[in-house]
C-alpha cells in the first residue's frame, strides 16, 4: 500500500492511485481537493489564452502550484 501526503494542504492520502485520487504535476503530489481547486482557478485563464500554447500551460501550472506550496492552499 502506497500512503501519500498533498505537498500543498499537507493532509494524507491512504491507498494513492495516480490520476484517481492524487496527481503528479510540476513534480508535485497533489490530492483530488486540491486539484480540482487548481482546475477551477485555471479554467477562466486557460480560456482567455490566444492562441493557445503547452510551454505556457505548462510554466502556468508549474507557478500554480508553486504558490499554492507557499501558501498552503489555492
Amino acid at each position: 500500500m502506497k500512503s501519500l501526503r498533498c505537498d500543498v494542504c499537507h493532509k494524507d492520502i491512504t491507498e494513492a492511485i495516480n490520476q484517481r485520487n492524487y496527481f503528479h504535476m510540476a513534480n508535485r503530489d497533489i490530492c483530488e481537493s486540491c486539484n480540482d481547486q487548481l482546475q477551477g482557478a485555471l479554467k477562466q485563464i486557460i480560456r482567455t489564452k490566444q492562441p493557445f500554447s503547452y510551454e505556457w500551460y505548462d510554466r502556468l501550472i508549474r507557478d500554480s502550484v508553486e504558490k499554492a506550496i507557499a501558501k498552503g492552499k489555492f
